[in-house]
């Protein structure tokens, strides 16, 4: 048997290769701002550029026709503030604008999700993902390419549960566009739910979670493909052409399956010059 001599010998020696380990182990992982910048409450000088980092769709997802593109930024928070007020902010604040297959117009997104698109009809498509300041100028942008299945269909999954003991169901009430920025081009619609929470989260378990949760889908001119929204912000497009348009929002439950629904139709007005970059301000709400 070792005496306790050689065993505080032996822990001795083994000591330092431990602390050495450790210390080598907490230099190779990342910190939390060395991933995610600078924390929001934290004024910044100088501020370098601001980047976008797209993910290929991931592959489970796209295999049954969904896609889930994965994003992330440096040097610039994700935050649902618009106008020219909000470019003095620092760190900096912005928002994304997604268009699919060179479509003219774009969609708004400030929640920081994942972009999630259902229903693109088999074939090759592209997916533009812009990174934008609070006043809408383009900052950085990267475009995914990706090929949806022959036998693409919606992610409808199996049959929802039946409503919790007396939980009424849910209801989305749609305001008319807002026409002050529909007289600059850009479509924003505020809705509200009543016994639905819009959340990110997804999936057959979470239909059991009560009060109920789920998000939006959100169709332009009947297209056979439509995006997720869980971000509970307003709908907010721009660039749709003149002329005739009708916006299909429906309250789906955390399984994709459709519960109640509204559109709105609405008539772009023709274009209109725009104004120098450092003046334009046409999303400001």
């Amino acid at each position: 048997m070792p005496s306790r001599i050689n065993q505080s010998r032996s822990w001795c020696l083994s000591a330092p290769v431990i602390i050495a380990c450790l210390v080598a182990a907490s230099a190779a992982a990342q910190t939390a701002r060395e991933v995610r910048g600078a924390a929001a409450v934290e004024p910044l000088q100088n501020e370098p550029p601001a980047k976008i980092i797209i993910d290929p769709p991931l592959a489970e997802p796209l295999s049954p026709g969904g896609v889930v593109i994965q994003y992330r930024t440096e040097n610039l928070h994700i935050a649902p503030v618009f106008g020219l007020a909000a470019l003095a902010v620092s760190p900096q604040a912005g928002h994304i604008h997604v268009s699919v297959d060179d479509a003219p117009w774009v969609w708004v997104d400030a929640s920081g999700e994942p972009v999630i698109l259902n229903g693109l009809p088999p074939g090759p498509h592209k997916v533009l993902i812009q990174l934008e300041t609070a006043n809408h100028q383009l900052l950085d942008q990267g475009a995914v390419k990706f090929t949806a299945p022959e036998a693409a269909r919606e992610v409808r999954g199996k049959a929802a549960v039946q409503p919790l003991q007396n939980e009424p169901p849910a209801k989305i009430i749609i305001d008319s566009p807002r026409a002050e920025p529909l007289s600059r081009g850009v479509l924003f619609i505020q809705y509200r739910t009543e016994n639905r929470h819009i959340m990110p989260v997804f999936g057959p378990a979470a239909l059991a979670v009560s009060p109920r949760i789920g998000h939006i889908d959100v169709t332009v001119d009947n297209a056979t493909w439509h995006w997720a929204d869980a971000s509970g912000v307003p709908v907010i497009i721009n660039g749709l052409a003149p002329g005739r348009h009708k916006i299909l929002i429906q309250v789906v439950n955390a399984n994709h399956q459709p519960i109640d629904q509204g559109t709105v139709q609405v008539t772009a007005p023709a274009a209109k010059p725009q104004p120098e970059a450092h003046e334009r301000s046409e999303f400001s709400l």
